[in-house]
């Protein structure tokens, strides 16, 4: 049994980074970032670790983003990123089942380590265009953070890209909290 996939691909309409983004400079310079986002947080913080919520395979359905609605079964991967013992980012990783095999099934069995650091330390990894999304007050992930005691009284900002390694894909969603500090002035 698992907890509900929360439906951070599926409640929204994600927009390229291309395009004009109604946020300040500062969520910008974040949510578009091409960098290693595990990296950019360890350098911020004094005190970095991941928190795994729930790691599970299910078949494609309305929950998830519809990239790979035609895979057999998909591991999806949902965790905290704490910093200070404070939850600031809700990252969300779709595998599709075809995408572990050979070097890549190690991906099913990272536990607690940092995806992130895995992605970028990998030679083949390349990353796709970055999407972006904005979720208004009253949302589903307003509630997360208010469940973490961070209420927050503005839209609360996500991104995802697919990642390749081998040429294989998955999706990583990046929900950032407000205590992220992507919001301060």
């Amino acid at each position: 049994m698992h907890n509900n996939i929360l439906p951070l691909g599926a409640l929204t309409s994600w927009i390229s980074e291309t395009e004009s983004l109604h946020c300040t400079e500062k969520i910008t310079s974040w949510l578009c970032d091409h960098n290693s986002l595990t990296q950019k947080l360890e350098l911020q913080f004094n005190h970095f670790f991941v928190e795994v919520k729930q790691q599970v395979y299910i078949k494609p359905n309305c929950t998830l983003s519809p990239m790979f609605k035609n895979e057999d079964k998909i591991l999806v991967r949902e965790v905290f990123l704490h910093c200070e013992n404070k939850p600031v980012v809700f990252a969300q990783t779709e595998i599709p089942f075809s995408t572990l095999t050979e070097q890549q099934a190690e991906l099913a069995e990272i536990g607690k380590q940092s995806l992130g650091k895995i992605l970028f330390q990998d030679p083949t990894m390349l990353r796709g265009q970055i999407e972006v999304t904005e979720f208004k007050q009253g949302s589903l992930f307003h509630q997360l953070a208010t469940d973490f005691q961070q209420p927050a009284n503005h839209s609360l900002w996500a991104r995802r890209s697919l990642f390749y390694l081998n040429n294989k894909p998955l999706l990583v969603s990046e929900l950032f909290l407000p205590a992220s500090g992507i919001y301060d002035q």
